[in-house]
């Protein structure tokens, strides 16, 4: 939805920040990451580059904000569905981040991209804490007792998996493998493929 502009001066405090981060949202959309600045993103929420410098610094700040945002979505996402079906929890995170890169691609692409932002800033690292959290919840789970060697392991296939395929349907790049229009119809198969891999039991020597 294109965000709303008002005369300069106009926007209360709390909304003016709304208003940044949804027009990064909208130029990322239109034009991609070479096309955000802060100054670009305070013109298109219908402010100066001053009003907007108490929010966000600079772009690194916007950017850091924006990104903090999109992994809070993305953990609000894959809990949803792990509430909807709690008997199968690795399946659901992976269905729910599928659904958060397809809903939300502005937020996808920055989050996992190189554009300027403070990986140091508290927040940020909040929030990445709590995307990652319900992936590493529902793998223990599968795994209570699993040494940490194999949990990482599993861990990292499954997320390599699973964001592999996001990120190749949000480049456009899969459409020879995963035609369907549906990302996560597309998507079922091989995340039940990937289930079942990180379901077999430890063996080894990281087991």
């Amino acid at each position: 939805m294109p965000v709303a502009r008002k005369p300069e001066g106009r926007h209360h405090h709390g909304a003016l920040r709304r208003a940044l981060l949804d027009a990064v949202a909208e130029i990322l959309r239109e034009s991609g990451p070479h096309g955000m600045t802060l100054r670009a993103a305070a013109r298109r929420a219908g402010v100066s580059h001053s009003a907007a410098t108490p929010h966000f610094q600079d772009l690194a700040g916007l950017l850091t904000a924006f990104v903090a945002e999109g992994n809070e979505r993305l953990a609000a996402t894959m809990r949803r569905h792990v509430e909807a079906d709690p008997g199968h929890p690795l399946l659901a995170c992976g269905r729910g981040y599928i659904a958060f890169a397809a809903a939300n691609p502005a937020h996808f692409r920055m989050m996992f991209g190189t554009a300027p932002k403070d990986d140091g800033d508290p927040a940020l690292q909040a929030a990445r804490q709590a995307a990652f959290a319900p992936l590493r919840e529902a793998m223990a789970a599968l795994h209570p007792s699993v040494p940490e060697a194999a949990l990482r392991d599993r861990l990292g296939l499954a997320w390599a998996a699973v964001h592999g395929f996001a990120a190749l349907r949000a480049e456009g790049a899969g459409a020879k493998l995963w035609p369907e229009p549906d990302a996560l119809a597309a998507a079922e198969g091989m995340l039940r493929l990937v289930v079942a891999a990180c379901a077999a039991p430890p063996s080894g020597p990281g087991a």
